[in-house]
């Protein structure tokens, strides 16, 4: 069975999910076939095309974007690009399109729900069996938010399990850390919450978006994933089984082959088939709720006003990964004492779109008396194997006291001292993200 689809640019939810394919589908890049291993994925621009050569940079700076799969915060900018008010980022437009031709949904019910103004931003679903939109934003009075009462409209969105947040991803992403069965939202939850920007002010986080997000304005750029973008790419990464770490686990290889019609998915400007831009995507079932693309064609429309990016993509954004940082006397690089000072040791961290993943902390003292470690009741105790103070969520907090003691209690010499967390739960002092500071104390 073939089917096709055009999309206008109008993840957490998949192309093809929905009443007439049914909603568990999730949707492959092209020439995914149920094999794990490397997929390439060829995309092309039509030699024909309109602006072909202004496209080139753009192109394979969104090429670079969907093959690091890096998940930010802080995704939404005006002030930065030099975007003037009155045009569209062709890069960031392209994003977005490009994510519908490697299988990613809107997250919103977006245009093609037929309903206008701000309710096209309620969580992306089918009507129920009353055969209408349930559409009440609940207490928080946010559209789009975990509160939503939708009555028995049918969910699309694939959401994380743990805490519902689109903002955040977990460690392994799979069907066993996301769902789309409304009944394995945590408590106090009533629909998918999706990643709109009036959405992320719940999570206190600012100016962040989900790419697939039906809905950019003139003047702004996005040009980065949202953890909800790569979030949906990866649980259709982790094949036909559903779990991570399996024989059919694929991971996805854009690459760009220049001025051709024959890739794999084509960008082309053409009025006649896009008002703003449109993705057109053919796809196959490989099972009853797994679906391959065969190709994709993206269109823009040459009467838009676009802004064309000629500066290659920056090195990837750090903001993503979670940040330690340990200070004594509140600086963070080294520190001379004398045994007249006082020593105050405090810890922030800053979990990015990892908040609430499950790791280990550590905290470790390089003295001249030995080496000592932090342990879970707050104190040092002198280990040559490492101690774990703490296993559990990742979470932020800023400047925790872990240590105020007189310098004259310590021997003169160096003191390294090491914060770390790692990427997961296990015991193991692996020490993914860390910070170090250096003391040094004289007479």
């Amino acid at each position: 069975m073939i089917i096709s689809v055009a999309s206008s640019s109008f993840a957490g939810t998949f192309g093809f999910a929905g009443e007439e394919y049914g909603v568990n589908i999730i949707t492959h890049p092209p020439g995914y076939s149920g094999a794990g291993g490397i997929l390439t994925v060829t995309i092309g621009i039509s030699p024909s095309s309109p602006h072909a050569q202004e496209m080139v940079l753009p192109i394979q700076n969104v090429i670079t974007t969907w093959n690091n799969l890096i998940p930010t915060l802080g995704n939404i900018t005006t002030d930065s690009g030099n975007v003037p008010p009155n045009q569209f980022d062709f890069e960031s437009v392209a994003l977005h399109e490009l994510g519908h031709c490697i299988g990613l949904g809107h997250p919103n019910l977006a245009s093609e729900s037929g309903l206008g103004g701000t309710d096209r931003n309620f969580t992306q679903s089918i009507k129920g069996a009353d055969n209408q939109f349930n559409l009440d934003k609940g207490a928080d009075g946010i559209i789009g938010s975990g509160d939503d009462l939708r009555g028995d409209d049918i969910n699309l969105h694939w959401f994380r399990k743990s805490n519902n947040n689109p903002f955040s991803i977990a460690t392994k992403v799979d069907t066993t850390t996301y769902s789309r069965d409304l009944t394995d939202l945590p408590p106090g939850n009533t629909f998918a919450a999706n990643a709109a920007r009036s959405v992320g002010a719940l999570f206190n986080i600012q100016n962040t978006e989900a790419v697939m997000q039906q809905g950019i304005f003139a003047g702004e750029i996005q040009r980065i994933l949202a953890a909800d973008d790569v979030a949906t790419v990866r649980l259709a990464m982790s094949g036909l089984d559903g779990l991570a770490n399996t024989a059919d686990d694929y991971s996805l290889k854009l690459e760009f082959v220049g001025f051709t019609d024959t890739a794999d998915i084509v960008f082309s400007f053409d009025n006649s088939r896009a008002s703003l831009s449109a993705c057109e995507i053919s796809a196959m079932a490989i099972n009853p709720v797994h679906f391959a693309i065969i190709h994709g064609r993206i269109y823009f429309n040459s009467n838009i006003s676009w802004f064309f990016n000629d500066a290659p993509s920056p090195d990837p954004p750090k903001l993503s990964t979670p940040t330690p940082t340990i200070f004594a006397n509140r600086l963070n690089d080294s520190l001379a004492l004398t045994q007249d000072d006082i020593l105050a040791l405090t810890v922030s961290l800053n979990p990015g779109v990892y908040a609430n993943n499950q790791v280990d902390y550590w905290v470790q003292a390089l003295t001249p008396m030995g080496t000592f470690w932090l342990n879970d009741q707050f104190e040092f105790i002198q280990s040559n194997q490492p101690v774990r103070v703490y296993g559990g969520d990742l979470w932020a907090f800023d400047h925790f006291p872990i240590l105020n003691v007189s310098a004259n209690r310590l021997p003169p010499g160096t003191y390294t001292i090491t914060f770390a967390v790692d990427d997961n739960l296990d015991g193991i002092a692996n020490g993914t993200f860390i910070d170090t500071v250096t003391i040094t104390i004289t007479p």
